[in-house]
């Protein structure tokens, strides 16, 4: 792969923004961002989405000069978010007989964006359409809120290439296009997971809905529209998906989110996290006065265990906690364990508060021990402390003991009742016609 070549004939024609610190206004960017957008040159031509609008001249430039004076006869617009598609009205002047491939909904949202925009010529994909360019052909595939309601995705046969919108995005720009090539593939990883877990992590369902689609696909190179292309590990990265989108984590750390306003609580974080690693936990200390909030999900998503560290503040909770727990809820967190620690003064109230957040998660725990710290962490708070540590760990070692039983099945030759469990115990009998276990089969 080239610099702007990834195959003979696919193209990259997109750029990126090096200048660009925040993404969509809040999330901060270390690199800058790239935005992707593909020309496949074959018996037909087709431009595969467009660029932002700060790109939008260098863009229009690149797909004239790569065209080399053939028309463009296709555009194919997967996700109708603004940082993909302000090129589409100049495309659609330039090109005036282009046809135009693109979701229903995409349509109307396009029409939202540019009402005044003529369209002559367009066709509504739909899932499984095709679209034969020569060698290569496009299969369609709906992805419906990964992250928009009107995302398609699709696949190149000839190639082996998923053009895949948003997903498996990441946050930063690239050197060179291929993923291997990037200079440090933790802080790669570390970009796509944050992606995930800011952009995409709300729709784990829709996002499995897509991998199961994909499971049979032979995937050489996936071109999102985000980050380098991904021609490595791309097994790996979509085991990561499907453990982010179940909502897994992905090590054993414990997760300290704590906020302060004087220090005393981040004292209190500091203590409990060497209380885990003495006991042969790894603990993961987030400050949250100074952890921009997509790190903070970013670690809240990777981790099962979190224990949250607040003082009370002007009589409900501090705000670096109560933006903390708002984004969780907002992105629907699940399958989380929290340990609470209080720091009130007087009238402690920020236990309640967060408590009150987490309720509002699905399938989330919160352990029974819990503590009030009175100003500053004192001798008596230790053995708490070491309560909550052995609490977390005794409930994880009690989740992973659930998670390895194995459930059978055995069904009652007589009347067809199906018995679950991890054994059939010797002195079970039918509730349904009473006969023993001894008339019962496995059948599993």
């Amino acid at each position: 792969m080239s610099k702007l070549k990834i195959t003979d004939d696919i193209i990259y024609v997109g750029g990126n923004n090096c200048k660009e610190r925040v993404f969509e206004g809040e999330i901060p960017l270390k690199k800058g961002m790239s935005y992707n957008s593909y020309l496949i040159l074959d018996e037909k031509t087709c431009l595969l989405d467009t660029v932002e609008e700060a790109l939008k001249t260098k863009f229009l430039a690149s797909l004239k000069r790569n065209l080399k004076q053939r028309e463009l006869d296709y555009l194919i617009v997967h996700h109708l978010e603004p940082d993909h598609t302000s090129g589409i009205v100049d495309i659609i002047k330039t090109y005036p007989d282009v046809e135009l491939y693109i979701s229903p909904m995409g349509m109307t949202l396009l029409k939202q964006f540019f009402p005044e925009v003529v369209i002559a010529h367009y066709h509504f994909i739909k899932e499984g359409d095709e679209l034969h360019l020569g060698k290569h052909n496009l299969k369609f595939y709906n992805a419906p809120m990964v992250h928009w309601p009107e995302v398609v995705v699709s696949y190149d046969t000839y190639s082996k290439t998923l053009f895949s919108a948003d997903a498996f995005g990441s946050f930063t720009v690239y050197k060179e296009l291929d993923c291997s090539l990037y200079e440090d593939q933790d802080e790669l990883l570390y970009e796509t997971r944050r992606y995930y877990a800011n952009i995409v992590s709300k729709y784990g369902q829709q996002v499995n809905a897509l991998l199961d689609k994909l499971k049979d696909l032979e995937i050489e190179r996936i071109c999102s529209l985000h980050g380098p292309i991904h021609t490595c590990s791309i097994p790996s990265l979509l085991q990561k998906y499907k453990l982010w989108s179940n909502y897994e984590k992905e090590d054993n750390k414990v997760m300290i989110a704590v906020c302060s306003i004087y220090g005393h609580s981040l004292i209190a974080g500091y203590i409990l996290k060497d209380m885990f690693e003495k006991d042969h936990r790894k603990a993961v200390l987030i400050d949250l006065n100074k952890v921009d909030f997509s790190v903070s999900l970013t670690h809240a998503m990777m981790h099962q265990d979190i224990v949250l560290i607040a003082p009370t503040f002007n009589m409900g909770l501090f705000p670096k906690m109560r933006e903390f727990l708002e984004v969780v809820v907002d992105h629907q967190l699940k399958n989380k364990r929290f340990a609470i620690i209080e720091n009130g003064s007087w009238c402690p109230q920020a236990k309640d508060i967060m408590t009150s957040y987490i309720k509002k998660l699905k399938a989330c725990d919160i352990l029974p021990t819990s503590l009030t710290i009175n100003s500053a962490l004192g001798r008596q708070d230790l053995e708490t402390l070491r309560q909550i540590v052995k609490e977390v760990d005794e409930s994880m070692v009690k989740k992973e003991k659930e998670q390895k039983k194995v459930i059978h099945k055995w069904k009652c030759k007589i009347c067809g009742f199906v018995y679950e469990g991890e054994s059939l115990p010797v002195d079970f009998h039918c509730p349904i016609c009473g006969h023993p276990a001894s008339d019962f089969v496995q059948i599993d």
